[in-house]
């Protein structure tokens, strides 16, 4: 075992003894397991002996329960009755479990014709009380003990199906899955390494319950005369016995009853702990990890000069990205047309709702379904990455292309530690060991200036800091050495000296590795920074296509200006208020005939609000769609 593995198991260990029903829970399921064991090897015998001279006695010291009607002795027979009441709970929700959560995720991912006919399917099940279910099984089955477990593991599929397909469906939609999806990761691993480990949670506790329920059930079915049938016995079967005799002896109800409810109680507050102790966010406080890690003073870097001729890395015409709705179609990107040379440094800015993230996931292939991405062409470094998907593509996109999201925290899987997220492209897409792979995460880690990056392998998301997550994201994306990092707001979440940091580790990447960057944001300030070319978007199209010095000092569309004069900085009135865009973008739904930027602009004549303007060359690459602009 690894000392990291070791430290693991030992923070494990810890959450679940600090967990308040830890430790009692803990004990009462050890003490119900040995009794499992050993009661039947112990007192077996003694349970089954009948004595009629000794019916129906109050508890004495002979009998510290009393006897029941045929004179057997209640402490042996409930004592003894703890292991096939055990195994007939916990094969229920085996059955229960093993059918039903592949059913509901299975159903959560899935086409979205299948997995919408799967969830109806799977709420028609649910409509069924499960008590009534598991009886008409065992109607149908015959009255036994394995037909009451086949019953109530059935009955209980949908319950596990409806909860594994819920948490599927939200884990489904996190960045982090997106990602893995790019990275070429298969159905069985993405399964295996991101969904199941970030459910596992609820899931754990809902395996402790439906076992208590489980049981429960079983003694139900019991009690109706559908379960364990005699000789054998569990507490269900001696509560039919204890009931027929309840006023003359009650503790022959009272004591299988006792037994039903405590376990029931115990298996609860097991998984809750077992919940606790699985779920790494809740090892140590996030405020105390921070504050012990720190952050690092950002390093400062020159970003390479990018390059004025040579063949396009990325070549985007006629880009269009559209959704059904019911209103029609909403089309969130419009005839985009751009391109990015090898190690140029390309910004992306406009409004919220412009259009510049569904345009930086339509160029790696990750817009949701039902959106409908369409081009003219749409390739990196020569090849077509608009056609159909096929391993080979996802395999050349997970190896050329990096997607650094917004919010580092829905990004990075919080269930896995910080190295086998980072080390998983190269793992994938290279074929690396993983020893060779972690080692090769420490150089990229340490590359964009996360301190220790050896010691922090080991650790969790919630052990680093905004900026550290944020950098350990860039550190993945450069795992597999692509030509092109996609960058979606990668500063927004972060407070302004973090924001300087991330900024100057792309500034080094693009310097050291020659890595082309495609940075998406609304901050103009950010985009000055590093960006030596600027695409303003407004409504899903490209308004503006300028150079930086042009952007800064001559500016060739009203909402450019409009864009920077909303940018404070230290000669700015505090007197005054600060200066906004009037009025709000146009619905998408229902787009002007003219320009979409007409009824906010102070400059607009007729021919603006009645003829849509085309992006025109003003001057040396500077591009504009504005009737106003001139050469």
């Amino acid at each position: 075992m690894t000392a990291a593995s070791a430290s693991t198991w030992r923070q494990t260990l810890r959450a679940f003894l600090r967990a308040p029903s830890g430790i009692p829970a803990g004990l009462a399921l050890a003490v119900l397991l040995t009794l499992a064991i050993v009661a039947p090897l112990l007192w077996g015998a003694a349970a089954n002996k009948t004595n009629i001279m000794h019916s129906g006695e109050a508890p004495s010291p002979a009998h510290l329960l009393g006897t029941d009607r045929l004179g057997r002795d209640l402490l042996t027979r409930t004592l003894t009755a703890t292991r096939l009441s055990l195994a007939l709970a916990l094969a229920a929700t085996a059955i229960a479990g093993v059918l039903g959560v592949p059913l509901g995720i299975t159903t959560a991912l899935a086409a979205p014709r299948l997995r919408a006919a799967g969830l109806r399917l799977i709420d028609v099940l649910l409509g069924f009380p499960g008590i009534l279910l598991a009886i008409f099984i065992t109607a149908m089955v015959g009255a036994s003990a394995q037909g009451a477990v086949f019953a109530i593991g059935i009955a209980f599929t949908p319950e596990f199906a409806r909860l594994a397909s819920t948490l599927a469906l939200s884990v489904g939609g996190r960045d982090y899955v997106a990602a893995a999806r790019v990275l070429g990761v298969g159905p069985a691993a993405l399964l295996r390494r991101h969904v199941l480990p970030n459910i596992a949670e609820t899931l754990t506790i809902a395996v402790f319950s439906t076992t208590a329920s489980a049981l429960i059930a079983i003694s139900s079915l019991s009690f109706l005369g559908l379960g364990v049938q005699p000789p054998q016995f569990d507490w269900g079967r001696m509560l039919v016995e204890g009931v027929e005799s309840f006023y003359a002896t009650p503790v022959a109800a009272l004591a299988p009853a006792t037994m039903i409810a405590g376990t029931g109680l115990a298996l609860g507050f097991f998984g809750e702990a077992l919940a606790r102790a699985t779920n790494p966010l809740l090892w140590s406080p996030l405020e105390s990890a921070r504050t012990r890690f720190g952050i690092d003073a950002p390093s400062v870097t020159t970003p390479a000069d990018a390059p004025e001729g040579g063949p396009a890395l990325l070549r985007v015409s006629g880009l269009t990205v559209s959704f059904p709705s019911p209103r029609g179609r909403i089309i969130a990107v419009d005839n985009v047309n751009f391109s990015l040379r090898p190690a140029e440094i390309v910004g992306i800015v406009g409004e919220s709702g412009s259009g510049k993230t569904q345009t930086a996931l339509a160029i790696a292939r990750l817009v949701a379904h039902p959106g409908c991405v369409e081009a003219r062409q749409l390739t990196l470094e020569g090849r077509d990455i608009a056609a159909a998907r096929t391993v080979a593509l996802d395999r050349f996109l997970g190896r050329r292309l990096a997607l650094v999201y917004q919010d580092p925290m829905a990004s990075l899987n919080p269930a896995l530690t910080i190295g086998t997220q980072v080390a998983e492209p190269a793992i994938v897409h290279q074929r690396m060991k993983r020893s060779a792979a972690l080692r090769t995460a420490a150089v990229r880690m340490g590359e964009v200036n996360i301190p220790q990056p050896d010691a922090r392998l080991g650790q969790f998301p919630h052990e680093f800091s905004g900026g550290m997550q944020q950098r350990a994201m860039i550190a993945m994306g450069l795992m597999n050495e692509p030509t092109l990092i996609v960058a979606d707001e990668p500063t927004t979440a972060l407070d302004v000296t973090i924001q300087a940091q991330v900024i100057d580790v792309l500034k080094s990447i693009n310097a050291q590795h020659g890595t082309a960057i495609l940075l998406i944001s609304h901050n103009i300030g950010v985009i000055a920074e590093i960006c030596s070319r600027v695409l303003v978007m407004y409504a899903g199209r490209i308004v503006e296509d300028v150079p930086l010095a042009s952007l800064l000092h001559r500016p060739a569309h009203p909402y450019t200006q409009a864009l920077i004069d909303a940018v404070p900085d230290l000669g700015s009135d505090r007197a005054r208020p600060l200066r906004t865009i009037e009025g709000r973008a146009p619905d998408l739904a229902a787009m002007p005939a003219g320009c979409a930027f007409a009824a906010r602009c102070s400059q607009a004549a007729d021919r603006c609000h009645q003829q849509r303007p085309s992006l025109q060359s003003i001057g040396p690459r500077h591009r504009a769609a504005c009737w106003l602009a001139t050469p």
